[in-house]
Formats: C-alpha cells, structure tokens, sequence
C-alpha cells in the first residue's frame, strides 16, 4: 500500500544563511507496508521518526526520493481517496481545539468534507467505537483525562472511515496502564476496520504487542528491519541495545 523509496530530508541549520549548513535528518530511507499491515517504525528522539511522518502525510517534501500510496504520488492519492489517510499525535491536547466540544472534534473531518447528515448519530457511534459514552459528546477537552482525550483523537481519526493511520507517537503521553487500554482498542479497530498502520514510536514492547514488523531507526538510518516474531535473532547492535533495555520483554 505505502512504499518509501529512498527518501532524504535535511533542514538548514537556526540561523543559518548557508545552503551547506544543513542537518541531515533521513538519508536513503525505504521500506513497504503492506494493505492490512501494521508496521512499527521505532527509535530514539531525534532520529527522525515524526519528520518521516510529516512526508508521508505530505505536509513537507522530500529533498530527494518518493513516496507513494499505491504505486500514486500521495498528492494525487490524497486527491483520489479524500479522507482515506488520517493520523492520531502524540499531544491530544495541542491536537484538538480547545473551544471545541467532544462532538465539534470529532465531526469537523466530516463536516470539512460537507458529510453532515446525521452528524449526531455519527459522533455518538464513533465515541462507542472507542468505548466512550454519548455524555461526552458535550464535554470540552480540558474535562477529559488523558486517556479519554486521546480516545475523542482516535475516533476523529476513523470518522473519515480510513484505510491508513499513521500513529505517532500515539500512546507515548499516557500512563502505561492507559496505553494497555489504547493498545488493545487500536488492535480491535485494525481487525473490525480493516485499517493499515504505521505505528511510530519508542516504546519497544508496545511496538511488539501491536505490530506484524518493526524497523529501527537511528540518525536517520533504518538500521534493522525484522517480523516481530525474529526479534531475538536480530545481529544489529542498535536493536540489540533496544531489546537488552525492555524488561520481560515477550515478542
């Protein structure tokens, strides 16, 4: 479905006037996700994760090499399949407007798209898809904790009915015992929706409980890529640190 072919990006230095000033962010990046796939894209801060998820979204280009959504540039994808591709941040509360109810969030998607027709009944059926209950749908952000916020993200990022998400950093603000609960209602969502994911973050073991592979990343290198379930034979001495870092780690 998404394939990354040898992508770059780089940005000039603060301050800089010089073309030669630059920071190279990605160099040389490729992988492929597959219709149905979760791919776990993991590595420190700083290697690079959330600007490879900027180009993906298309909200920046790349310097050099191409994305594409199947085998479309994923401007005129985006164009195509209005809608198809959504994304869930990692701050829920700089994510969703302020003076916006629960209800305001989750339908301005489809209301943007002028889907406005039982719009209600929409909203109160994702809040159930993320098993929240219709008294929320009047409430403001700063009334919900964390993890009912973050649920309100996810439903907004379904209510265009997507078949990709990108997930960055998506449970990386919650306390962990939340992030089981977000972990488990992605699970449900990808089978009951038939959704694709890209799964960004630095958390080994959720990337292990969510995802079919994993690729490490660090300074803007894919160092390893593997199926979850090789983990352990891994000779990349990056991904070695990683795994010696998670205690009881289960792949």
């Amino acid at each position: 479905m998404l394939k990354v072919q040898n992508v770059y990006k780089s940005y000039s230095k603060a301050g800089s006037l010089f073309r030669k000033d630059q920071i190279q962010v990605l160099s040389g990046i490729s992988f492929e996700i597959e219709e149905g796939e979760c791919v776990g894209l993991i590595g420190e801060s700083g290697s690079g994760k959330s600007t490879l998820s900027r180009l993906i979204m298309d909200l920046e280009k790349p310097d050099k090499g191409l994305i594409t959504l199947e085998d479309e540039s994923i401007q005129v994808w985006k164009k195509k399949n209005q809608g198809q591709i959504s994304v869930v941040f990692q701050d829920y509360t700089s994510s969703v407007n302020p003076r916006f109810t629960v209800e305001q969030v989750i339908t301005e998607p489809m209301m943007i798209r002028g889907k406005q027709e039982h719009i209600k009944t929409k909203a109160t059926q994702l809040l159930d898809r993320v098993n929240l209950s219709s008294q929320f749908l009047n409430r403001y952000p700063h009334e919900l904790s964390g993890g009912q916020l973050q649920r309100v993200c996810i439903a907004r990022a379904i209510s265009t009915k997507p078949r990709f998400v990108i997930l960055d950093e998506a449970i990386s603000s919650l306390d962990v015992s939340i992030q089981a609960q977000i972990l488990d209602l992605l699970k449900e969502l990808k089978t009951d929706l038939n959704l694709t994911y890209l799964f960004i973050a630095h958390d080994l073991q959720a990337v292990a409980s969510l995802c079919d592979k994993v690729l490490f990343l660090y300074k803007g290198k894919i160092e390893e890529r593997l199926p979850i379930t090789e983990l352990a034979r891994t000779e990349n001495e990056y991904a070695k640190k990683l795994l010696s870092s998670v205690i009881a780690f289960e792949a």
